[in-house]
């Protein structure tokens, strides 16, 4: 045995054994990052296959044997890219389901070289004239060359150019795993390609096949990486069940604003959009507001509030944008939160509901009405506008109460307070009615003269005087008096209007009731 090939022998076992490490390493890793770890162990595996039987190969003292260990070692070379191109995508991309069809199609042309390869001393398909050529130490096998195997080794060139393009954008950008890592696959992926490329258009020197050693040099890269930065380490597992576990949407963007990630909870902030789509981030930017993407390309951090749809019911997100920043403060991208505070929204909303409101009535509550005829009561002094009051209160409601119960008494003041809100709607202007107490309603008319005000309690007293309301079997009848009062010089204060509105209420139960009074 030559001295040459004595080294070249050493030296393939030896990275057979390195890759046989890579693989244990990879797959052992697979729980935490699953297909990932398994591709890549897979595409090791197949390596060492083409390693030991090139190793073989140069060894072999007859043709019989040659061809034997050459289609032994097509087992390997056929599908060392495809494991290798599908452990990119999976790594780099967010396309960890990939279909079914997809990945069949990947190993479609490399199936067909397998099949093609295993003809040799048949067919010869793939190697045409193949012999044993003598006289050369390392490079024994020798064949022509023709467009089924330039076909492949296209294929597999594009293969390695796609892998080779998502972890040099990953190196560019800093994720989604650090440069370092980035920088072992951009160089894992080179060595082999150009050593490959030279062997099978006949450019390799002696024509030597170089590519099981670029391979070794490869993967003893990886090993390396392994043991010192982590390669493979729980970062793809935290995605998965961290990231994408996330109940809020959260992007990510990267130093130029272009969206880099997206979990699954995204969908609910942007429906329709599938992060997998092609025009996926197209299609997003036409739903964002100015305001929300001015967030996004801020280099600051900021917040908002954001709504998906401006419809009632569609959800609300408080927006929070935080700048990411390596080791050394240099900013990679911007991660944007989106917290849907839908419940909280309409929680808030019951609230401020309850301190405005009267339940029973759905009406303004007392505290309310104080505030709102105190802030026209200051406008009108100011702007020398006119502003009305009207008071009105059930009459005989303690006996509806007594004689039919009081929930029949909650029925009336629903029933009232529907029908003073629908006449103060009917006004059409900024006018506000509430329950001021007991059987007590009040309806506040800014800009309105007395002579209006008391169009619209006549009105209202009319609908009441109408009102039947049916309860266990009996007929309920209502009537209500009416005190209207306006702002005039001696009666500028909210205490002097209600009392003003009151006087006037208490002369009209005095004439008989179910009458509306003037102050």
């Amino acid at each position: 045995m030559s001295s040459a090939r004595l080294m070249a022998t050493a030296l393939l076992f030896s990275f057979c054994i390195t890759i046989t490490f890579l693989c244990i390493l990879a797959w052992r890793k697979r729980a935490s990052s699953g297909a990932s770890a398994i591709c890549l162990a897979l595409s090791g595996l197949c390596a060492a296959i083409y390693n030991f039987g090139y190793a073989m190969e140069i060894n072999a003292v007859s043709q019989a044997s040659l061809f034997f260990w050459v289609r032994f070692q097509h087992i390997g070379i056929q599908f060392i890219v495809p494991f290798w191109l599908l452990f990119s995508l999976f790594i780099t991309t967010k396309n960890r389901d990939l279909r079914p069809w997809l990945i069949g199609l990947v190993f479609l042309v490399p199936t067909a070289g397998f099949f093609a390869s295993q003809t040799l001393g048949g067919l010869n398909l793939l190697h045409p004239n193949a012999h044993m050529a003598a006289g050369i130490a390392l490079s024994p096998f020798a064949y022509d060359r023709t467009w089924p195997l330039y076909t492949i080794t296209l294929v597999q060139s594009a293969y390695l150019a796609v892998s080779l393009g998502l972890f040099i954008r990953a190196l560019i950008r800093g994720i989604p795993f650090p440069r370092s890592q980035a920088a072992i696959y951009v160089v894992g992926s080179i060595a082999p390609w150009i050593s490959s490329l030279l062997y099978n258009f006949g450019f390799s020197p002696n024509n030597i096949d170089l590519s099981p050693f670029a391979l070794g040099l490869s993967i003893s890269l990886f090993v390396a990486g392994f043991l010192k930065i982590g390669i493979l380490d729980i970062s793809p597992l935290a995605r998965d069940l961290i990231f994408e576990g996330m109940q809020d949407g959260v992007m990510v963007m990267d130093v130029q604003g272009r969206l880099a990630d997206m979990n699954r909870a995204m969908r609910s902030v942007f429906p329709g959009i599938d992060i997998k789509e092609p025009l996926a981030e197209a299609r997003m930017w036409d739903k964002v507001s100015p305001e929300l993407l001015r967030l996004f390309t801020c280099p600051d951090s900021g917040e908002m509030e954001y709504q998906s749809e401006p419809k009632e019911g569609s959800p609300i997100f408080h927006v929070t944008a935080t700048p990411l920043k390596n080791r050394s403060g240099k900013v990679l991208g911007k991660l944007v939160n989106f917290h849907d505070v839908s419940d909280l929204k309409e929680l808030q909303r019951k609230f401020e509901f309850l301190a405005s409101h009267d339940v029973l009535t759905g009406l303004y509550n007392r505290r309310y009405l104080n505030e709102v005829l105190a802030k026209e009561i200051e406008k009108a002094n100011r702007e020398q506008g006119a502003l009305s009051l009207i008071m009105l209160d059930l009459d005989h409601f303690k006996q509806v109460n007594d004689l039919y119960g009081h929930e029949a008494g909650d029925k009336v003041l629903g029933a009232v307070g529907a029908i003073c809100a629908h006449q103060v709607g009917r006004a059409g202007r900024r006018y506000t009615v509430g329950r001021f107490g007991g059987e007590e309603i009040l309806m506040i008319l800014p800009g309105a003269p007395l002579v209006e005000a008391y169009e619209v309690a006549e009105k209202t007293r009319k609908s009441l005087e109408g009102l039947r309301l049916r309860h266990e079997g009996f007929d309920i009848r209502i009537t209500a008096s009416f005190g209207v009062a306006g702002l005039k010089s001696g009666c500028d204060n909210l205490k002097d209007l209600l009392i003003a509105a009151d006087r006037a209420l208490y002369r009209a139960k005095a004439s008989g009731r179910n009458a509306t009074v003037l102050h």
